[in-house]
């Protein structure tokens, strides 16, 4: 039972990865024994994490590489496959947590604003996890994909029209891909985190007072997640005590979606 969670052995690409959400995912999948590609747009920020994480890694510099790079681009997404495999040898896990926002209300997004978003949300999902999938069939070897969505794909929030849209998205996109590809042992879930104590960069919409008191009277829990809360269920869906789980939105909220 010891080894259901552990991932000793494993390798992992995450997108997004040089900050917020991502380096915690990174961080947990570390600490349970895995090898981790980072990977930010900004080379300076990446490489400045992975210097962080090497250095409160044992063995980091063998269990730690990095790729910069922007991941709507097909040639990235393709890049950062083949950076896993000539760094680890294989790959086993592909964490699709590359994201962005914009709030503002709906009539005043601008054509290019609702473009970013969904290339950047959706695309830059899909390319990545096309890529691996298509690595892994070649070699006949089984596989993960999480995918980051949100309570906004379930919820109406407003404000947030296309993250919305984008992570409504991504849900249907993780039930199709977990369908098409099971036949190849690849599974494809995502996590769906609520309101979290990291706020994406240059958000400020929600760092109010009032605005936090609202969040703790609809989340049952009454809090803000921590980013290692969110990290977690991501190591679990990597792991092998998720097996059997495929096609599925893990909400991690504090039972938000659930009143």
């Amino acid at each position: 039972m010891s080894d259901l969670f552990n991932l000793t052995g494993t390798t992992a690409v995450v997108t997004g990865s040089s900050r917020g959400i991502g380096l915690a995912i990174a961080r947990t999948l570390l600490a349970q024994g895995a090898s981790v590609l980072i990977n930010g747009y900004d080379p300076a920020e990446t490489a400045a994490t992975v210097a962080i994480l090497e250095a409160a890694t044992p063995d980091g510099r063998r269990r730690l590489a990095q790729l910069p790079g922007d991941v709507t681009a097909p040639e990235v997404a393709q890049q950062l496959i083949d950076a896993a495999v000539t760094a680890f040898g294989h790959l086993d896990h592909l964490i699709c947590n590359a994201g962005i926002d914009i709030i503002k209300p709906a009539i005043d997004y601008s054509p290019d604003e609702w473009d970013r978003v969904m290339t950047v949300n959706v695309r830059g999902a899909f390319l990545p996890a096309q890529a691996a999938a298509r690595h892994w069939i070649a070699e006949s070897r089984p596989g993960s994909i999480t995918m980051t969505s949100s309570i906004a794909g379930q919820v109406g929030v407003p404000t947030l029209a296309p993250y919305a849209a984008s992570k409504g998205g991504i849900n249907q996109l993780v039930r199709t891909l977990a369908a098409e590809w099971a036949p190849h042992h690849i599974r494809v879930n995502a996590i769906a985190p609520g309101y979290v104590a990291n706020i994406m960069d240059n958000v400020t919409a929600h760092d109010d007072p009032a605005s936090d008191a609202r969040i703790s009277t609809f989340t049952p829990l009454g809090r803000r997640a921590t980013v290692d809360e969110i990290a977690a269920p991501y190591a679990f869906l990597a792991s092998p005590a998720a097996g059997y789980v495929t096609g599925s939105i893990l909400a991690v909220d504090g039972g938000y979606t659930a009143t």
